[in-house]
C-alpha cells in the first residue's frame, strides 16, 4: 500500500513537472513571438527612414536629399586676397527646397602690416550673392604672427533658403573682414592669404526637402 502511494506521488510530481515545463515553453513561445513582432516593427521603421531620405552623418538627423553634386580640384594653390576661388554649377529641381553647401580644404593667413593683426574672410555666394536666409555662410581667420606659415584644415557648411529652381552658381570667395557698423566700420589688414595648398578642395551642394524631414534651420 505504501509503495503504491509512493508511486502515485512520484507520478503526480512528474505530471506537475511536465505541466510546469509546458507552461514555460508557452511563455517562451509568447516572448519569442513578441520579440519577432518588435523586430519587424523596427525594420519597418528603418525602411521608412530609408525611403524618406538618408541620415546625416554629423547630426544623426534625417534629411530628404532631392539632389546632390560635388565639385573638386586638386592642388588649387591660390594665393589671391580678393575674389573668386572655386565654383560649382548646380541645377536645383524645386522652388520649395533649400540648399546645403559645404567647403572642404585648407586655409592660411600670415600677418603683414601694423601690429593689430591681419584678417581674411572666406565665404559662399549663390548666384553672385551671399545667403541672407537665414545667414551668410562664411569663416574668418585673424592672425598677429608674421612668421607662422600654417595651412589649417577648413570645413564650412550651411543652409540657404529662397533659392529658386533652375541653374545655380555656387562660389567660394575670399575678401575683407570688416568690423564696426556704419561710419565706425573699419577693415583689418589684408595679410598674405592662401587657399588649397597641395590638397584636394571640394564644394558639395545638396538640395534638401526640409518639409519631409526633421531638419530645423534658424
Amino acid at each position: 500500500m505504501i509503495a503504491l502511494q509512493t508511486q502515485m506521488i512520484q507520478m503526480n510530481l512528474v505530471t506537475k513537472k511536465q505541466a510546469e515545463d509546458n507552461e514555460k515553453m508557452k511563455l517562451l513561445a509568447v516572448k519569442h513571438t513578441e520579440d519577432i513582432r518588435k523586430l519587424t516593427e523596427e525594420n519597418e521603421r528603418l525602411l521608412q527612414k530609408i525611403e524618406a531620405g538618408k541620415t546625416d552623418i554629423q547630426t544623426g538627423r534625417n534629411r530628404s536629399i532631392v539632389h546632390v553634386k560635388q565639385c573638386s580640384k586638386r592642388n588649387m594653390n591660390d594665393g589671391k586676397e580678393y575674389g573668386l576661388l572655386f565654383s560649382c554649377d548646380f541645377v536645383k529641381n524645386r522652388d520649395d527646397t533649400v540648399l546645403r553647401v559645404v567647403w572642404n580644404g585648407n586655409l592660411r593667413l600670415i600677418h603683414t602690416g601694423p601690429k593689430d593683426g591681419s584678417a581674411r574672410r572666406w565665404f559662399f555666394t549663390i548666384n553672385g550673392k551671399e545667403c541672407r536666409d537665414p545667414r551668410t555662410i562664411d569663416t574668418q581667420l585673424h592672425v598677429s604672427d608674421s612668421t607662422s606659415d600654417n595651412h589649417r584644415p577648413a570645413y564650412v557648411e550651411g543652409y540657404c533658403r529662397g533659392i529658386p529652381a533652375g541653374d545655380v552658381y555656387v562660389a567660394w570667395n575670399v575678401g575683407d573682414v570688416v568690423s564696426g557698423v556704419g561710419a565706425d566700420q573699419s577693415k583689418f589688414n589684408t595679410g598674405d592669404s592662401y587657399t588649397g595648398w597641395i590638397a584636394t578642395v571640394r564644394i558639395i551642394v545638396e538640395e534638401v526637402d526640409v518639409e519631409s524631414s526633421d531638419t530645423v534651420i534658424v
